[in-house]
């Protein structure tokens, strides 16, 4: 029996719903190959590619990757509520705030329950789909904002920063798997980007009003903000046809697909092959027990350990201490420049630098940016650093006032660059479909863990240490990201099928092979 025979026997049997839908046996023949050249680095450009006639495909994908994008909204204002509201606190009578305990608490724990927010996102998201998982969970996130912003005692605050850290982690892997899913191939890096735009907008609001208001009514305002047009900008788009198809949906995924691909797009054809390489990778339904067993071979893990690395290295740049403690750094650094004026213009540029991103990723590629990102965020790091240096060291910062804010802005526009958006958007790409819910919950889980450490340690450094020694270290970790992005392959303009035959072993690359232990 010839490989189109066995595919098209285990797709008749096994999924009695493809007839009429799965194309005829010649057909899928020309359809198949996807695979690498024999360098191991080049992705072959031979899979198929269906036209649309339609303008408003694009149109309606950019649309719904806004849409999903504004769950990062929330996370946005999650992660960058500390950083204007710990100096608050200390000024605060009505609660009892002691800075050198509370303060990294305060900060970091978010990051650290986000952790258990992923596991249950991801069995959530994998039972209801991305977007009926946002649908869901976004009137219970606003109202987790309630026991911030009517907190009367320091515990009850950080029981509300934990309950946003859940949801935090609920809503981080959903817009990055959705938009590979509702985009096109050309499209992909630029919806990939829009969830770190969406967050970076998020932070820059929050950074905005909590200038403007108190920390209770700012929790209130990062409660209804992104929640309320979340929920409601749900109820207008379709499920992932990825998804759908998955679950054997097929009716609905081709109208999922018609929806995001517009008029005289072949959108049977594209369910056809969603569902063949489902079928090619050990079914539609795969449990996370099963995923674990998979978890031994080589196409899967390999990706898995490439997205974890890239999170260690963004994180480990340092991105969180600046996030959560911008307001922080600026009052240390003493230079006569209004600090909340300052982590207003960080975070706006910020926002600027993942627009840049957005626009780059689709032309420039992942690696060259991530590339350019490491670089760039160190020597962000290593400029701030020497002004800590010469200010703690030699008391002679007074003609270098300029240099603090020249640096954090020099460090999120280049980190935002490719550490921002390039690993939740590898999440997305590398993480094979067969253990896509295990990927996502590991990829989560690494950038919760490193996040909730950067900003628990932080305080610590400078109480144990010094702020130049830190600033340093967190250069010298976002140079490895140099290192790292030698192991990438480069995803742009590729198809997911493509990417995930990558890290085949070489026999199976170009092969409808099964996944089997």
């Amino acid at each position: 029996m010839s490989t189109n025979e066995g595919n098209a026997l285990a797709n008749g049997l096994l999924y009695p719903e493809l007839k009429g839908l799965l194309p005829p046996e010649e057909a899928a023949a020309k359809m198949s190959p996807m695979c690498v050249s024999g360098s191991g680095r080049e992705l072959r450009d031979d899979a198929p590619v269906f036209q649309s006639t339609s303008r408003r495909g694009p149109v309606r994908q950019i649309i719904a990757a806004c849409m999903a994008s504004l769950s990062a909204v929330s996370f946005g204002f999650i992660a960058g509520y500390s950083s204007m509201v710990l100096p608050q606190l200390s000024n605060d009578t009505s609660i009892h705030y002691d800075e050198a305990s509370h303060a990294q608490w305060i900060a970091s724990l978010p990051a650290i329950t986000s952790i258990a927010g992923s596991l249950v996102g991801g069995v959530v998201m994998d039972k209801l789909g991305p977007r009926m998982t946002l649908l869901v969970m976004s009137l219970p996130c606003v109202l987790s904002w309630g026991f911030v912003a009517f907190a009367n005692s320091v515990p009850m605050l950080l029981v509300g920063r934990a309950l946003t850290g859940v949801f935090l982690g609920v809503y981080s892997p959903v817009p990055q798997v959705s938009a590979p899913c509702v985009g096109l191939t050309n499209l992909r890096g630029l919806l990939g980007a829009f969830p770190e735009v969406a967050a970076a907008l998020g932070s820059m609001l929050c950074y905005v009003f909590g200038n403007m208001m108190g920390w209770r009514l700012l929790a209130v305002t990062s409660a209804l903000v992104p929640g309320l047009p979340l929920f409601f900008a749900m109820l207008a788009v379709p499920e992932s046809p990825q998804w759908l198809t998955k679950r054997g949906r097929l009716n609905r995924a081709h109208k999922s697909v018609a929806f995001f691909r517009g008029r005289g797009y072949d959108a049977q054809a594209e369910v056809a092959m969603i569902r063949e390489n489902i079928v090619a990778k050990d079914g539609a339904e795969i449990s996370i027990i099963e995923q674990f067993k998979l978890f031994r071979l080589p196409q899967n893990w390999k990706p898995i350990l490439v997205v974890f690395l890239v999170f260690m290295c963004g994180q480990f740049s340092g991105f969180a201490v600046v996030v959560n403690y911008t307001v922080t750094i600026f009052n240390a650094a003493n230079t006569g420049i209004d600090s909340y004026t300052s982590t207003i213009i960080v975070g706006t540029v910020r926002f600027v630098s993942t627009l840049v991103s957005a626009a780059l990723l689709d032309r420039v590629g992942r690696r060259p940016l991530l590339m350019v990102s490491a670089v760039g965020s160190s020597v962000g790091m290593l400029a701030i650093g020497v002004f800590f240096y010469v200010k703690e060291v030699h008391d002679a910062a007074q003609n270098i006032g300029w240099l603090p804010l020249a640096s954090l802005l020099l460090y999120v526009f280049f980190n935002e660059l490719g550490y921002g958006p390039i690993p939740w958007l590898l999440s997305g790409e590398l993480i094979p479909l067969a253990v896509r819910t295990l990927g996502n919950g590991v990829a989560v889980t690494a950038y919760s863990l490193f996040a909730f450490i950067i900003s628990l340690t932080f305080p610590m450094l400078l109480r144990h240490f010094s702020s130049y020694a830190a600033f340093w270290m967190y250069a010298a970790f976002s140079l490895s990201g140099v290192i790292i992005s030698w192991w990438l392959p480069e995803t742009k303009g590729r198809t997911l099928e493509q990417i995930e035959d990558y890290f085949m072993p070489k026999q199976h690359r170009g092969k409808p092979a099964r996944n089997v232990l």
